[in-house]
């Protein structure tokens, strides 16, 4: 018997039936794997929580604090700065648990040597803090800590969420997330300090454009933010449910302050005890 060989056509038709087929397949590998970044996700920000819950039950109910004394240690490569990542470690044990798993390693991003952990990871995990309302910065020097006992619906106020940098590298975090509305309270107090990054908007919620503090690229992929609260459950919610009594979803960014103003109370996610006295003290 001779045997037969395929065809130029043939082949061809193959090898089209086979285009097609990975360009069905490719995409719903793809949410497969994102789907997969994102209970990852998921299970470290609740991990984070959960250590804080267990700081808490070391020390007398009071959440971890946002930051360490600021004046004291001046910002460089040798006098860290330390965050609650550091305070927070002997309950992880887990420095990588830092990284939200659909953006990366953001290690040596900024920088190299024995201190590199602090700077990349300490000051720039891919989850950031609720320190306005859980652990105020005050006169932009030293975090203070509230009770956890203070806190009225602690299934409804936001610890942790995936976080956006102060700087333009869309790779990294930053250590806490400014809560939407908080700073045109802020802004006149006498004591309260909120970060920013130097761009009009940016230390505020707005619907236009302006980078959001909880909002990134990483955010963006998961079409929400990765959520820890108070009571230890976590979630992923869209911007707009994060953002809930607040004017968020027709805010406009302009000066520093501008964007969403809280409006309703009874709705805001982020607050401990139903009231902003902490944003203003």
């Amino acid at each position: 018997m001779r045997n037969r060989a395929f065809t130029l056509i043939e082949l061809l038709v193959v090898i089209a039936i086979i285009a097609i087929l990975a360009a069905i397949l490719f995409p719903v590998f793809a949410q497969a794997k994102l789907a997969a970044k994102k209970a990852s996700s998921i299970s470290q920000n609740k991990q984070i929580t959960l250590a804080n819950i267990m700081y808490e039950a070391d020390v007398d109910d009071m959440f971890t604090l946002g930051m360490q004394q600021y004046s004291k240690f001046v910002p460089s490569a040798t006098t860290p700065v330390y965050t609650w990542v550091h305070l927070q470690q002997p309950y992880m044990k887990n420095m990588q648990m830092m990284v939200d798993p659909a953006v990366g390693d953001t290690n040596n991003e900024y920088g190299s040597g024995p201190n590199a952990w602090w700077y990349n990871q300490d000051r720039h995990p891919q989850y950031g803090y609720n320190y306005l309302f859980l652990s105020p910065w005050y006169d932009c020097d030293y975090s203070l800590s509230r009770s956890a006992t203070a806190a009225s619906a602690p299934a409804e106020t936001v610890m942790f969420t995936t976080s956006q940098s102060f700087t333009k590298n869309e790779r990294v975090g930053w250590y806490g997330v400014n809560a939407p509305g908080a700073w045109p309270i802020t802004a006149p107090a006498p004591h309260a300090c909120i970060w920013w990054d130097g761009t009009a908007g940016s230390g505020n919620w707005s619907a236009g454009g302006v980078k959001k503090i909880t909002s990134s690229t990483r955010v963006n992929t998961y079409n929400g933010a990765i959520v820890g609260f108070v009571d230890g459950h976590t979630k992923l919610l869209k911007d707009g449910a994060l953002a809930a009594g607040t004017d968020y979803g027709t805010a406009v960014p302009g000066g520093a302050a501008d964007g969403a103003v809280i409006t309703d109370m009874t709705k805001y996610l982020w607050d401990l005890d139903g009231t902003t006295t902490d944003l203003g003290f």
